[in-house]
């Protein structure tokens, strides 16, 4: 059986630079937690490295830093913001 993508839209609009603000610090933040709470859980629960979501934490947290000052600059310049966001699910089989 060949493996079905399907393409979800999560985001598609035009909004102003504290409504950006809002919805991206939102599904950051969301993310950040995510892999703080699946790293502790798996540190705790079987001893696993914590180096991958430590990681993508960083990584995440960077992303944070640099939207604020992008939206901080288009807001005092006048700008908005277009945001498109999707998502692509692919099913693959498990390997075990």
């Amino acid at each position: 059986m060949q493996a079905k993508i399907e393409e979800f839209k999560l985001i598609d609009g035009e909004f102003s630079a504290d409504e950006s603000h809002k919805i991206l610090m939102s599904l950051l933040n969301h993310k950040i937690d995510f892999h703080s709470l699946f790293a502790f859980s798996n540190h705790i629960r079987f001893n696993k490295d914590l180096d991958v979501s430590k990681k993508r934490i960083e990584e995440l947290t960077e992303a944070k830093e640099a939207i604020t000052a992008l939206i901080a600059k288009a807001k005092a310049d006048g700008y908005h913001f277009v945001i498109k966001s999707a998502v692509s699910l692919e099913m693959v089989k498990n390997s075990d």
